[in-house]
């Protein structure tokens, strides 16, 4: 059986979140661990709440019960098994720990209205750039469709084949058309990246020629219709450099 973890605050922005994964993984032998992580000195969810770390534990349950309760019947309607538990600790560290052991965290992503800040707030940021398995970050306002595009950004150190063959696997499961995408800002336009020659999936390849990483991306995803964006951390850099604070703000 799959399984997921799914961290929350119990915002809107997880809600939905966890609506996106039991649409995701409709009908596919899978089962959610909804996790929430909290800090006695610091709760967000409940701040006028000032009681003993016991007294705050047992508020904290009966908010998850309440919460798992309001989606048991789209979690059966979708053939998902639903867990939860709540845990003390530092979110990002805790979720990091946690990750070793899950095929995938889905999460959602806390940001203004600026494009790349809807996908990648502070938290989700840390969590993708330290999690040892693949993290879905969903921005509060997008809700599931059928993934018909699927972009996968590259740098040109190229594409190892563990990699490839797990971009290609989660994008034949959808059916999905997989377009790998590098954004060359350098003058060469002669440069070309070897694939495979059989991939059993339908996918495009392209070299986007642009001023910046953010620009390039931004306007391949418009113009092509992309449901998912993909990105792998072969070199952390890349990835750090895409999510890093200054960076996200001019990505529009």
């Amino acid at each position: 059986m799959r399984k997921v973890l799914i961290p929350t605050d119990f915002s809107p922005v997880s809600r939905n979140a966890l609506i996106y994964g039991l649409e995701l993984y409709k009908n596919s032998d899978t089962e959610f661990d909804i996790i929430h992580i909290y800090h006695p000195s610091f709760d967000p969810v409940q701040p006028e709440i000032i009681e003993s770390t016991l007294g705050l534990e047992m508020v904290k349950i009966d908010i998850m019960n309440d919460f798992i309760s309001s989606f048991s019947k789209l979690a059966q309607q979708n053939n998902v098994k639903l867990n939860s538990r709540i845990e003390i600790g530092f979110t990002v560290e805790k979720i990091v720990e946690e990750s070793t052991d899950y095929e995938i965290i889905i999460m959602g992503s806390t940001g203004n209205n600026n494009f790349i800040n809807q996908i990648f707030g502070g938290i989700s940021s840390e969590v993708a750039i330290k999690s040892k398995c693949p993290v879905l970050l969903i921005p509060s306002l997008i809700k599931f469709n059928n993934l018909r595009n699927i972009i996968y950004s590259y740098d040109f150190d190229g594409i190892n084949s563990k990699t490839l063959n797990e971009v290609v696997s989660f994008a034949k499961r959808y059916n999905s058309t997989l377009h790998f995408v590098h954004i060359n800002q350098n003058d060469k336009s002669d440069i070309k990246i070897n694939f495979p020659d059989k991939l059993d999936i339908d996918f495009k390849t392209s070299i986007v020629q642009s001023d910046s990483v953010q620009e390039g991306l931004s306007d391949y995803i418009v113009s092509n219709d992309i449901d998912l964006v993909l990105m792998a951390t072969k070199h952390r850099n890349f990835w750090e450099k895409i999510i890093n604070r200054s960076f996200t703000n001019n990505f529009l």
